[in-house]
């Protein structure tokens, strides 16, 4: 769907460390430092893309602990209660940092966001047909879910997106992500068309292995 969008510059700001041991702990400092320099840029909300819900409690914990004043952080995920949702959706005068999964991508639009920090990462579903069960894998998004996270800054007014990856990676990254209909099993699916008779009302041909 069309609509009017404002321009957004995107800075890189890649990860130095190589350990993997280290890494969420120096993505926690490299969030506080930008969100330090974007806190500089002028006034605004700033929306945090996070790959689940662990990673968003350590970083808001991170984010308290640095005490700035006159900001609030707010997490988004699926598990928090229905109240703690809607706190996004009401300003309280303090400036807002949102710290959300990829729900926030495309399912909602967050109000008030001038900048976006992007992590370049997402947790997905992905069957795995030789273990044959379902994992919940955090992986690199593609250039096409970056694009619009960068755009979520600009909505309202001219906007600032920081990736805490460098150009190269993004570069490399795939142009879409997988449809789901790729990256799950369909056992379930056919299993049900079959007890429901559906592929015989509607002239089907199933065959079950």
């Amino acid at each position: 769907v069309s609509g009017r969008t404002y321009p957004v510059e995107v800075r890189y700001r890649a990860l130095q460390t190589k350990d993997e041991d280290d890494r969420e702990e120096d993505m926690e400092e490299a969030i506080v430092d930008a969100v330090d320099e974007l806190m500089r840029e002028g006034g605004g909300d700033i929306l945090v893309f996070l790959p689940g819900e662990r990673e968003i409690r350590d970083t808001a914990e991170h984010l308290r602990k640095h005490a700035m004043r006159g900001v609030e952080v707010l997490p988004l995920f699926a598990r928090l209660s229905v109240e703690d949702q809607q706190r996004i959706f009401k300003p309280s005068g303090a400036r807002r940092i949102v710290l959300a999964t990829n729900v926030a991508e495309t399912s909602l639009t967050v109000p008030g966001i001038r900048y976006v920090i992007d992590t370049g990462l997402a947790r997905i579903n992905r069957y795995s047909p030789r273990g044959k069960v379902t994992q919940l894998q955090i992986e690199k998004i593609s250039q096409a879910s970056a694009r619009q996270r960068a755009g979520r800054c600009g909505r309202v007014a001219e906007g600032i997106c920081v990736r805490l990856y460098d150009e190269d990676d993004f570069n490399a990254r795939p142009p879409f992500s997988d449809p789901e209909i790729l990256r799950s099993s369909l056992a379930n699916v056919i299993l049900r068309m079959e007890a429901l008779k559906l592929a015989q009302s509607e002239g089907l041909d199933v065959k079950l292995l």
